[in-house]
């Protein structure tokens, strides 16, 4: 799995496309979530611009200034997602926040008169970019297989398992499955 390009500021690490799903995506662009390790990849707006492409969304020039409705729009998914994959249920408090996002979301998409396909109202404001997000995360929520939303026990970014056997444990084997195995060795070999 190879990382993608962007800047990663004074930050030592890299980010990757592990998630499996543009919203799962979106909440690994926050590296070490809940430590004091934590590294946000959109911080930059040029990254966020790249990151939309990485995942085959429209892109746009993104000003400083749009950052924070970006930021709420993937605290809300990260918020609910982030439980499921820890085996628990979001509260009603964050599912209430998420559904504003999704409701607006949802006003944007129509039924193209073309193809007879769903599509998207262009983009008119920087939150609109991440509209197909918050409907790709309703859908992993309502029809999707929660039982394979998983975290990494390392770094605990998220993912859903697509693995056959459903036994995928690691964000990406080469980085924190390498470290755990690592470091096992190192305790069991320990004189």
């Amino acid at each position: 799995m190879e990382s993608l390009a962007l800047d990663p500021g004074g930050y030592a690490g890299s980010y990757k496309l592990i998630g499996g799903r543009p919203s799962l995506d979106l909440v690994n662009t926050i590296s070490w979530p809940h430590t004091e390790r934590r590294h946000d990849w959109l911080a930059i707006p040029a990254n966020v611009t790249a990151w939309l492409e990485a995942v085959g969304l429209p892109t746009t020039s993104i000003t400083e200034a749009e950052l924070p409705v970006l930021y709420q729009i993937r605290s809300a998914v990260a918020d609910m997602l982030y439980p499921l994959a820890h085996g628990e249920t979001p509260s009603s408090s964050v599912t209430k926040r998420f559904n504003r996002h999704l409701t607006r979301a949802q006003s944007r998409l129509y039924i193209d008169p073309v193809d007879l396909s769903w599509a998207w109202q262009p983009p008119t404001a920087a939150r609109d970019l991440l509209h197909p997000v918050v409907i790709d995360a309703a859908d992993l929520i309502t029809e999707g297989d929660r039982s394979r939303l998983k975290h990494c026990p390392s770094c605990d970014w998220i993912f859903e398992d697509q693995t056959r056997n459903g036994r995928r444990r690691w964000c990406d084997m080469a980085d924190c499955g390498s470290r755990a195995k690592a470091h096992s060795y190192y305790h069991r070999t320990k004189s």
